[in-house]
């Protein structure tokens, strides 16, 4: 049987992906207390402080999904399931080519009781392969899956958590910035990564800690 015969692997790329999976995160936010200062916040409309900064800011989501303990702790879960998988089919894949070079070389030492049995095996080894095939695509499926849950998961996650953050209305719009995205340029001021990123790493550790 030739090498084209057998089952190719193909499972899916690291969970780190994800952060194609989250995109540009924009969300627009009013505030709902009315006796918030007018410097800082006019009722639909983007003002400016004191400092000179607009009252919309952005989130670095490659940093965050590759700093936040939660992110990290699904990813590794899911490189984990993965390996898994791999090592299921890959174990398979051995085995059918083991039986493979049997057969091949009962075949070659003519060594088959009878015609019959030789079919017989022949078919079993067909029949293994289009397992293994299927098991591939099962694998695939179920990964696919799982790392759509995780996005989803994440994705709510913060989206959720930046609506609590900002509840206070400080911002009008806060937007995502990933690698490729929109934003080409934006003043320091405006980056709330780090002060996101440290509040969504102390909250997974209290919720951790009470385990």
């Amino acid at each position: 049987m030739e090498n084209s015969k057998f089952v190719k692997i193909s499972l899916i790329a690291s969970g780190i992906a994800l952060a194609t999976s989250i995109v540009v995160l924009i969300i627009s936010l009013t505030s709902n207390n009315s006796g918030s200062d007018s410097s800082t916040k006019n009722s639909g409309s983007i003002s400016v402080d004191s400092t000179g900064i607009a009252n919309v800011a952005y989130i670095n989501l490659d940093t965050l999904l590759l700093e936040y303990k939660y992110s990290i702790k699904l990813n590794e879960d899911f490189l984990t399931e993965q390996a898994k998988a791999k090592g299921n089919l890959e174990s398979r894949m051995k085995s059918f080519e083991k039986k493979y070079n049997e057969f091949s070389e009962k075949m070659r030492l003519g060594s088959f009781i009878s015609q019959a049995s030789m079919e017989t095996q022949q078919n079993e080894l067909m029949q293994e392969q289009t397992n293994i095939q299927k098991l591939e695509e099962d694998l695939t499926n179920q990964l696919l899956e799982q790392q759509a849950a995780m996005n989803a998961e994440l994705y709510d996650t913060v989206m959720n958590f930046v609506k609590e953050f900002n509840k206070d209305g400080r911002y009008m719009l806060i937007l995502g910035n990933a690698a490729g995205s929109s934003i080409l340029y934006a003043e320091p001021g405006m980056d709330i990564t780090r002060e996101v990123l440290d509040q969504l790493n102390e909250r997974y550790a209290k919720s951790q800690a009470g385990k």
